[in-house]
């Protein structure tokens, strides 16, 4: 289920030591609380929670509510089946229904609403539920799941821009940021979204701007601001070239959340990494630090954060002679209860 060679498993244990089992262990499961971050520019905490009653506030940030997460549940086995891609049996592992863009076959007698069992493609049973055919973009209606919690992605207050699904780990992100009015503040890895709109959230009068690779992330960006009603701007750039194609300089503060091996997201039916996987993302993490590096001015902030876990990734990555490490803290699931995630604050040495 977990395939990772002597390479990953030795960094892992540079981490973890004799706790590597619990780790690995750990990242089969989901979060025990799923979270959203509540958009106080639209609306209140008080208002929320009268309209998601089965959600809590959280003990920590004052925007952050949850729900908790129950399970493992029993799957009925049927005849009827579907089979879906891993992305899409974590997600109806948790309760999320089935869309088409996630099957990779069906196997039914009948047409349409029958009840199937949704299995991943390495044959565990996730859910089931009821199944409308490959006509629409609704496939399976899941009624029960391994883990039951609320299907956030159907929630109006969702839709609408009022709430914003976000872990907890990556809600330190901005905080630890700081974002103070008049900053000009630089999300070089914007997508999806989450700690881009937080940081606007904690100080709407810093002037943000963010930057995505491709234009259906920069276009889906933009659709989020607008519905969260903040005012941020947003383009597409290659960030690893900011100072060259754009002549950004003198910046005040950086955010970098790279593309990572994500082991410490939750929960994994299968993964499989290699040394080559694991040294490659190490590399391209280096390229958008070194960019920060020309765009920040003296003294400047970078925050650092990936949802991995291996010391090539995080540690490795910001051990660098042009900046200083002022903090670093890891969020381990075995230990935290939520996802594997590494933060690091850099200041730009003079």
């Amino acid at each position: 289920m977990l395939d990772y060679d002597e390479f990953v498993i030795e960094d892992l244990r540079e981490v973890y030591g004799s706790y590597i089992n619990e780790f690995l262990e750990s990242i089969k499961k989901p979060n025990p609380r799923v979270y959203v971050r509540v958009n106080t520019l639209k609306t209140t905490i008080d208002d929320v929670l009268r309209q998601l009653p089965q959600f809590k506030r959280d003990e920590d940030f004052e925007e952050a509510i949850y729900a908790e997460v129950k399970g493992p549940n029993k799957i009925n086995i049927y005849d009827d089946k579907v089979i879906v891609d891993k992305k899409t049996a974590e997600s109806a592992m948790m309760g999320a229904n089935v869309y088409k863009p996630g099957v990779k076959k069906v196997i039914v007698s009948g047409n349409r609403k029958s009840y199937v069992t949704v299995y991943s493609d390495n044959g565990i049973p996730v859910a089931e539920g009821i199944y409308y055919g490959m006509h629409s973009d609704l496939v399976v209606e899941v009624t029960n799941s391994l883990y039951s919690s609320p299907k956030l992605a159907d929630l109006e207050l969702l839709k609408r821009g009022y709430i914003y699904a976000q872990g907890k780990a990556s809600m330190y992100v901005a905080h630890l940021l700081d974002p103070q009015p008049n900053e000009t503040i630089i999300d070089m890895t914007a997508y999806p979204g989450g700690k881009l709109t937080h940081i606007y959230q904690l100080q709407p009068k810093a002037r943000i701007i963010s930057f995505d690779h491709t234009s259906k992330k920069v276009e889906k960006l933009r659709e989020l601001i607008s519905k969260m009603q903040m005012r941020i701007e947003v383009y597409k750039a290659d960030s690893r070239y900011l100072y060259e194609d754009f002549n950004i300089k003198n910046v005040d503060k950086v955010i970098i959340d790279p593309p990572c091996s994500a082991l410490g997201v939750r929960p994994k039916i299968y993964d499989k990494k290699t040394k080559d996987d694991i040294l490659n993302f190490h590399e391209y993490q280096k390229q958008f630090l070194n960019a920060a590096y020309k765009i920040l001015k003296e003294r400047g902030v970078v925050i650092y954060s990936t949802c991995t876990v291996t010391t090539w990734e995080n540690e490795k990555v910001v051990e660098d002679p042009r900046f200083s490490v002022e903090y670093e803290i890891r969020f381990h699931p075995h230990v935290h209860n939520m996802t594997g995630f590494f933060i690091a604050k850099l200041i730009k040495k003079g």
